[in-house]
């Protein structure tokens, strides 16, 4: 490997990523083309929840127990959290400022409510609720009035979620106190009610049993909207609905299991909420211990799991590849970081007239020309790389810090200018009308760009083989590749500005468009937040902490030079605007490359059932006879991160691994790495993710059967079947 080469090509690569990126953030001024005046805010409290203590007595004595209650009054539309908030959110925490020798309670929680959002379920409280604990005075207490603060700390939410803190005390024996016997009664009412019934919990395929021993069971009968609400995190899928059913010696609750490992939990208690056929809510308090005398859990396997091939996706044709890359190519418009820059785009579509065909037209040719320069730029680099020796990829570009950086910047100045934060106006509108002359050709060639940019970090199912193909072939066969690669994600839009009667499927003008370029700002603001994250995995903490404050920086300077520049700007705001600038584009240069774990110190988590991948690591674990399962990944890696997710993380996975000995290898491709990109060109593979089973050795013959290599998309199932085809 040349050394000098590689370290020049660095150079000009990051040179060539802040052009880039520096050249479409201007092009950004070109959106003020599709920006909309819309409706004003609407009014809303400066709180969304209002609080105050409340008692069921006020003047008390020495030895007495007082019912305690910080009420919580919520604005329509919002909630807090209960003790286990569920899959997000955080529970209320009260700290109190009592005179010496009073106590104070743990909390004692009111029945939640199951709030869904989307794919996640929280536990929460609408509207009035009451937070209720005893205070009980001191035997040596004389009587003198004193006051009781609390600090409340919560988060309520609705779209967003807001912290707030609050302050409220009440005072006792003092004449002007009034107690509120009423709140506290009917807080009461809706708290579960304890009851000491024996309970025992285990885990069975894949469900958390609970079996509780109760002679009357009656109340099953007419149940209705039953909820098993745990009390801690992570027993139970908060998504999945509860199986009730009576048993002989009481009745039993089924609920697919949580992420969380049992081995956590010594006692484990819930919550059982329903109504009976009136409509009147009831709840119970049950605490479960682990049964430690009940069977293993079954070991049927599901006969009806998807299928996986056991070929491997090398060996295609080139007519086969450019198939593959331009279906890769269309796919990867519904990835969440090209969606809106696409939205963006259909947006101008809206308000052509049909005498406006030709600069439709225009409008798709210059946005495709974008995207199959910047495609042609990257195929190119990637080429000659390769020629020169170095071990690379596809999504190369975010292994460098200073690319993610600035590419954070980028999405995040695209989602403040979506948002209506800002429009560009005086001398900067004047570039963009200079870059948007000719129809806005200029500016549909860099969104282009721009939807190339963003679309780097993912890999779309058909592309793996495609991309694994052409850095196989020639130089002219390797960029024919990425060509259809780049026509397949230009293809929706372009057959928007040629087919008129698609044109005429997207909505009328009006204010809505406004509300949804609004609304396209917030996946810009979540690829922001990725990419930070992202970021973590490669640089040092301090360096995360200079990008963040790198992006207040730019909102302060825009809100900066929105206030100045209606007037004439001094020298002092034009000396700030200027620093603030200045670090800005400092940051990326001074990022530090994170210090580098030994892979035991970093496995902590009690979850994590893999081991660091290394080629020898493999090497040695083949000679051996068990199986082994490899997934190459990277923290880039959308999919990647989704398959981990939904079908590598489970549960039901790890305990598949476990019964079956296979031994799990994790390749992080986040930083260069030559070892796993060797390993991917082994299998025709030019980026991850990649997912290979080899299956354990024949008892018979001693040979291991050929590795599977598994879809890009999985499931359990698939996982399950690849893992079982060769027993």
């Amino acid at each position: 490997m040349n050394t000098p080469i590689l370290h020049a090509t660095s150079i000009f690569l990051t040179k060539l990523h802040l052009l880039l990126l520096i050249t479409l953030a201007i092009i950004l001024y070109s959106l003020q083309a599709h920006a909309f005046t819309g409706p004003g805010n609407q009014d809303e409290p400066e709180k969304y929840v209002q609080t105050h203590l409340v008692a069921d007595k006020v003047n008390i004595h020495a030895g007495d127990i007082i019912r305690l209650g910080v009420h919580k009054s919520i604005y329509p539309g919002w909630h807090t959290y209960w003790l286990n908030p569920g899959d997000s959110g955080t529970a209320a925490q009260v700290e109190w400022s009592a005179p010496e020798g009073f106590k104070i309670s743990q909390i004692e929680w009111p029945t939640p409510q199951k709030i869904p959002y989307g794919p996640l379920v929280n536990y929460g409280h609408e509207g009035e609720v009451t937070l209720l604990q005893n205070l009980t005075a001191p035997s040596d207490y004389d009587g003198a009035p004193f006051t009781l603060s609390a600090n409340i700390n919560l988060l309520v939410c609705h779209e967003i979620c807001i912290p707030e803190t609050h302050q409220a005390s009440i005072t006792f024996n003092d004449a002007g106190s009034t107690a509120s016997p009423d709140i506290i009664r009917t807080a009461e009412k809706v708290l579960p009610v304890t009851k000491g019934w024996p309970a025992t919990y285990i885990e069975k395929n894949g469900e958390l049993h609970i079996h509780v021993q109760v002679e009357d069971m009656s109340f099953l009968e007419t149940a209705q909207n039953i909820a098993l609400l745990p009390e801690e995190w992570g027993l139970i899928d908060n998504l999945a609905d509860v199986q009730a059913s009576p048993l002989n010696t009481g009745f039993q609750l089924r609920q697919k299991r949580g992420e969380r490992p049992l081995s956590d939990v010594q006692n484990a208690a819930f919550v059982l909420s329903y109504q009976d056929q009136n409509g009147q809510a009831h709840a119970f308090r049950l605490s479960a211990q682990a049964d430690m005398a009940a069977p293993a859990p079954s070991q049927q396997q599901d006969k009806n799991a998807d299928t996986v091939s056991a070929k491997t996706e090398t060996g295609i044709s080139l007519w086969q590849a450019l198939l593959f890359a331009l279906l890769g190519g269309v796919i990867l418009n519904l990835m969440p970081c090209v969606f809106p820059v696409l939205s963006m785009k259909a947006l101008s579509l809206v308000n052509l007239k049909g005498k406006e065909e030709k600069k439709a037209k225009q409008s798709g040719l210059a946005y495709s020309a974008g995207i199959l320069f910047s495609f042609a730029l990257i195929g190119g680099l990637l080429i000659a790389l390769k020629s020169a020796g170095t071990q690379i990829g596809w999504g190369f570009q975010l292994q460098s810090p200073v690319v993610i950086i600035l590419l954070t910047y980028l999405v995040f100045i695209i989602g403040l200018n979506l948002s209506g934060f800002f429009e560009f106006s005086g001398r900067f509108s004047h570039i963009g009308q200079k870059l948007t002359q000719k129809s806005g050709n200029t500016g549909a060639f860099f969104t282009g760009v721009l939807a190339t940019l963003v679309a780097t970090p993912c890999t779309a199912p058909f592309m793996a083989g495609a991309l694994g193909f052409a850095l196989t072939q020639n130089a002219l066969i390797s960029m024919l590749v990425f060509l259809f690669l780049g026509l397949g994600l230009a293809l929706p839009y372009l057959a928007l500005c040629y087919i008129p009667i698609l044109r005429e499927g997207l909505p009328k003008p009006g204010a809505w468009m406004e509300t949804f370029r609004q609304f396209l700002a917030f996946p810009m603001f979540i690829t922001a937040a990725w990419l930070i994250w992202v970021l973590s995995k490669q640089v040092d903490p301090l360096s995360v902490f200079l990008t963040l404050s790198a992006l207040i920086a730019i909102v302060f300077t825009i809100w900066l030079y929105k206030k100045s520049a209606g007037s004439q700007q001094n020298l002092f705001t034009r000396a700030l605007v200027l620093a603030t600038c200045l670090f800005v584009f400092a940051v990326p240069f001074m990022s530090s490359q994170a210090p580098q774990t030994d892979g035991a110190q970093a496995q902590t988590s009690a979850q994590q059932n893999w081991d660091d991948f290394t080629s020898q690591k493999l090497e040695s674990l083949l000679e051996g006879d068990k199986a082994v399962f490899t997934n190459m990944t990277a923290a880039w890696c959308i999919t990647c991160k989704l398959n981990e997710k939904v079908a590598l993380s489970t549960a039901g996975t790890k305990a598949l691994f476990e019964e079956r000995n296979i031994t799990y290898l994790k390749g992080d491709w986040t930083n260069q790495n030559s070892d796993i990109t060797g390993y991917l060109q082994k299998f025709g593979r030019s980026g991850v993710p990649l997912y290979v089973y080899y299956a354990p050795r024949d008892p018979q013959s001693g040979e291991r059967p050929e590795p599977v290599v598994l879809p890009q998309i999985l499931t359990p199932g698939i996982v399950k079947k690849a893992v079982s085809k060769n027993l």
